[in-house]
């Protein structure tokens, strides 16, 4: 990679972070495919899992992501084409993204439904305060608080 590359990526925020993790054998041997290039990493990964038939958790294993981030950006991808690939690292959203009324909710709603799932509170996180976030970070919440189907954990 020339540093004029390198340097452009930087600035655009498209350079891979972590280039150690591609392992790929093509990202191996020919000049062609770089490591750093983050969109042609998240592209390749797409390929090979939907092109070469290789399982998605092989590809992310070659390609150092996970499987949800895999899915994630493909919905992407299939959605908006290759400018999907130009977007944000998509990496997880802290769980202070949920602010203090929401945990609140998800305590409440919890307390009221005990059985109520991660995926239903997501729904109803989303419908109510219009924010996205992923049914694992509700589920990280509830495991984080010590709510369990049977109500908060006792003292």
């Amino acid at each position: 990679m020339t540093d004029l590359k390198k340097k452009f990526l930087e600035q655009e925020g498209l350079i891979n972070s972590k280039p150690e993790r591609v392992s790929h054998p093509l990202f191996e041997t020919l000049h062609f495919f770089d490591p750093l290039d983050l969109p042609q990493v998240r592209y390749e990964m797409i390929r090979a899992a939907r092109v070469e038939n290789i399982s998605v958790a092989q590809a992310c294993k070659l390609f150092g992501f996970s499987r949800e981030y895999f899915y994630k950006l493909e919905r992407s991808f299939m959605a908006r084409g290759y400018v999907a690939l130009l977007g944000s690292t998509m990496g997880r959203r802290p769980i202070i993204a949920l602010n203090q009324e929401i945990v609140n909710f998800i305590v409440h709603r919890k307390v009221e439904q005990p059985t109520i799932s991660g995926e239903r509170l997501r729904q109803e996180i989303q419908k109510i305060y219009h924010v996205d976030c992923s049914r694992r970070t509700v589920e990280r919440i509830v495991e984080k608080l010590g709510l369990t189907k049977k109500g908060p954990a006792s003292s």
